[in-house]
């Protein structure tokens, strides 16, 4: 049955967006340009507002209006503040946008106001479409009334709001408001390379808290309970080759912002290995790391090589990490990549983390050039590798570009780390080391 749909779906794509002969690489139908548009105000407050440009004009209008909507009620209410990067106030209205099978697109168009760096409110609506038609999908067109999705939609939303802020209580009344039947329906929710994410708003769980609670729910868990046309429009890995971009040793003013612009330009998710002891330094960095969709891993507590800390320092690191951490996006890591990769002498100490390692490595911390990166990646890039970049480096966010405009024409997906190990039903173990994951295998690459 899932054969014939498949093909009667293909059949009909290659009358509209999708050539069948290029199943395997960017569709023109998922094509996206993002520009900014700064505007100052009078009270020197700016609002920066993130235009998207689709293969439907329908599309366009409707994430336009929904970005004006925010821009004529917030915008107005923004204090002054001096005319510095250090004493802002600012509106952002973000578009992140992603894509899933061969049709379908989706868009977060994230309102978030800062203060002094400060965020100090934020505000999400969400859409997916079907690129050739431009019609709205719903979580009603992925789960049947009568699946058991909703249920592990439940479990998944309930255990992630617990999940964040560790040491306050939610909204009792709100939390089980958030798991009923009917406001699960209306959920806002993404789709990506291999996982359907529920977006909730921190506050409406701990009141004093901006950031976001992203409920991500793997497509593994949840295929076989979805509707033969979800089914065929996650089906990703019969379409795609997988990858994950990482950084390490931030977070950096300068660079990390620019590559959270080049990341949010390309419409990709990567995974930010943080150093613990920048993160009350850049905690806006962190927060908008973790509202825009990418995953977030430890590089230890400070950037030196760990058999020069005593084996006690080092199993306490998770703690000052964890706790810096949830005080900047509410959730402890779940792994870490040791500096240097050094990562025998944490696994000797009993430090519990998993430790993810990488396949490719772009040799940016050499200062080589976007092109010279670039010309090394086409040789030995293959399925399932991590690839090691640093966001602290002057080229990053040019390496960022050039990298991921190269893999998805040659037909890679973007993944997280942890979206890159549950394609292949990996659960990270502490103690463990991993380095890229092709079919489930971790190993080094051969």
């Amino acid at each position: 049955m899932k054969r014939l749909l498949t093909m009667l779906l293909c059949a009909v794509l290659a009358f509209g967006c999708v050539s069948t002969a290029s199943a395997k690489t960017m569709q023109d139908c998922h094509r996206v340009t993002l520009t900014r548009q700064d505007t100052t105000q009078d009270n020197k407050s700016v609002i920066r507002v993130w235009q998207a440009k689709t293969a439907m004009q329908s599309v366009d209008n409707e994430i336009a209006q929904i970005q004006q909507e925010y821009v004529d009620r917030i915008g107005s209410a923004l204090p002054k503040a001096a005319n510095t990067t250090s004493k802002n106030s600012r509106l952002d209205v973000e578009v992140r946008y992603s894509r899933t099978g061969l049709t379908w697109l989706s868009f977060v168009v994230l309102a978030r106001t800062t203060y002094h760096r400060d965020l100090v409110g934020q505000e999400l609506t969400t859409r997916t479409y079907d690129m050739t038609t431009g019609s709205r999908i719903r979580l009603t067109d992925i789960f049947a009334s009568d699946s058991e999705g909703w249920e592990i939609l439940e479990d998944a939303v309930r255990a992630k709001i617990i999940e964040y802020f560790p040491d306050e209580e939610p909204d009792a009344a709100a939390l089980e408001l958030a798991c009923s039947r009917g406001q699960l329906e209306q959920t806002e929710f993404s789709l990506h390379g291999m996982s359907l994410v529920l977006h909730l708003l921190a506050e409406d769980f701990y009141p004093s808290h901006k950031t976001l609670i992203e409920v991500p729910v793997y497509y593994p868990q949840i295929r076989d309970y979805m509707t033969d046309w979800a089914q065929i429009e996650t089906d990703n890995l019969s379409y795609y080759k997988t990858c994950a971009i990482t950084f390490d040793d931030g977070p950096a003013r300068t660079n990390t912002t620019t590559v959270l612009n080049s990341l949010l330009e390309t419409g990709t998710v990567a995974t930010f290995f943080v150093v613990g002891n920048r993160i009350s330094s850049y905690q806006d960095l962190v927060q908008r790391e973790h509202d825009e969709g990418h995953a977030i891993g430890s590089h230890n507590w400070h950037h030196g090589t760990p058999d020069k800390s005593s084996a006690g320092s080092l199993r306490a690191m998770p703690g000052k990490v964890n706790a810096a951490m949830i005080k900047a996006i509410g959730i402890p890591v779940r792994y870490d990549r040791v500096p240097y990769g050094l990562y025998n002498t944490m696994i000797k100490a009993g430090v519990d983390w998993a430790y993810i390692q990488w396949s490719m490595d772009t040799y940016d911390w050499r200062g080589r050039t976007p092109t010279t990166i670039l010309k090394n990646v086409k040789k030995s890039i293959s399925d399932g590798d991590i690839i090691l970049c640093h966001d602290i480096k002057d080229y990053a966010s040019q390496t960022t570009v050039k990298l991921v405009e190269y893999l998805v024409e040659e037909g890679y997906l973007f993944l997280t780390v942890d979206e890159l190990f549950a394609k292949d039903g990996v659960t990270l173990q502490p103690g463990h080391v991993y380095f890229h994951c092709d079919n489930g295998d971790t190993s080094i690459k051969k």
